[in-house]
């Protein structure tokens, strides 16, 4: 038990070491929102936890130890696989050939990817190495990868750099993962700079397009960084409630919502 272990852990730092290993990773910005702590003193805990070999500290947060973080994203790339697959082909129905689209980071966006490849002529900025691999090993997409720190425990690039790069560009589509939409019609990440790179996105890209499978409605994300009455299409596999659903109708929001196999079991 880890309060066998180190009986001087107090319940806050025990809470974010469960949060590491619920997401793999958490910023300061993060943790500091949650607690409403400063900075500082969610960093002090996480040193306490690094020292101890719990967890790795980063510059601006805390990830995973060496060797255990390469299980995180093949794990939430495989949960809710037909939701996201579904959702992907959803979202790619609706891409014309030839259109430049913008793809956000995510196991979500990994499947929308997938679904675009038997298009024509598309130019796709993203800021995720695995959406680059699918796409150069499968079409002749004219492709850019925005600069920035490569997290080595899911392949995004995330930091203040990528926001600069995205906002040089424009595109007629921007297709987004969302870590949470809650019932007041908030899109919200799990990371500040997630969300500050999802912000650069949307302000330049004309059409706007969400995914967000229904493990993601109420989720414990606590960056926002739209509103569904921002977005011009939400695609999902389930109902997302009465209230959000309310908000989406009269945003003049479309609401796509597919069926999985498991559904008509």
């Amino acid at each position: 038990m880890i309060e066998a272990d180190f009986p001087n852990m107090n319940q806050r730092q025990q809470e974010i070491l469960k949060l590491v290993r619920e997401l793999g990773y958490v910023s300061l910005e993060m943790l500091a929102d949650k607690f409403k702590l400063s900075q500082q003193t969610v960093r002090r805990d996480i040193i306490f936890l690094n020292d101890h070999n719990l967890v790795q500290r980063h510059h601006g947060g805390a990830g995973l130890m060496p060797g255990k973080d390469r299980l995180a994203y093949p794990n939430r790339k495989g949960r809710n696989a037909d939701a996201k697959e579904l959702i992907g082909k959803m979202i790619a129905s609706q891409i014309p050939n030839g259109a430049s689209i913008f793809i956000d980071i995510g196991t979500t966006m990994a499947a929308v990817a997938e679904s675009l490849v038997n298009h024509k002529n598309l130019k796709i900025i993203t800021n995720h190495i695995d959406i680059v691999y699918t796409l150069c090993e499968k079409t002749d997409f004219e492709i850019i990868l925005t600069g920035g720190l490569v997290r080595n425990r899911d392949r995004a690039i995330s930091d203040e750099y990528t926001a600069e790069f995205l906002q040089k560009f424009r595109v007629g589509y921007g297709i987004f993962g969302i870590g949470s939409l809650t019932d007041d019609g908030q899109l919200l990440d799990y990371h500040y700079r997630d969300a500050q790179a999802s912000r650069a996105a949307m302000e330049i890209s004309t059409k706007k397009f969400a995914g967000v499978d229904h493990s993601k409605f109420n989720a414990n994300a606590l960056m926002p960084f739209a509103h569904v009455s921002e977005i011009d299409a939400i695609f999902t596999d389930k109902h997302p409630g009465d209230a959000v659903s309310k908000l989406i109708h009269d945003s003049n929001v479309a609401l796509h919502v597919g069926k999985t196999e498991s559904d008509f079991d």
